[in-house]
C-alpha cells in the first residue's frame, strides 16, 4: 500500500469511494477516498480496511453502500492480475 498526496474532490454520500480499478500501471489498485480527500492507493480489500482505521473509521462495513461506494467493480475486483 502506498500514499499518495491528498486531493479534495466534491463531496460525497458514502464515507468511502473506491474508485475504478487503474490498468495502466502493475499490479493494477484502485484510488481510494475517504470524505472527499484522496487518501491512497489500494491493491486488495485490506488496504481499504487500513485507509478507514487510520481515518478512524474502524468499525466500516465496506459492504454497506451506505458507507462504501465500490466504483468500476465491487470488493472482489482489483483487475485481471488478481484472476477476477
Amino acid at each position: 500500500m502506498s500514499d499518495i498526496p491528498n486531493e479534495h474532490h466534491a463531496p460525497h454520500d458514502a464515507h468511502i469511494v473506491v474508485r475504478p480499478p487503474v490498468m495502466t500501471e502493475r499490479p493494477p489498485y484502485r484510488r481510494v477516498e475517504i470524505l472527499g480527500t484522496v487518501v491512497g492507493k489500494a491493491y486488495n480489500v485490506e488496504d481499504v480496511t487500513e485507509f478507514a482505521r487510520r481515518a478512524g473509521l474502524e468499525d466500516v462495513d465496506l459492504a454497506n453502500t451506505d458507507a462504501v461506494r465500490w466504483e468500476g467493480g465491487g470488493p472482489g475486483f482489483w483487475g485481471t492480475d488478481t484472476g477476477v
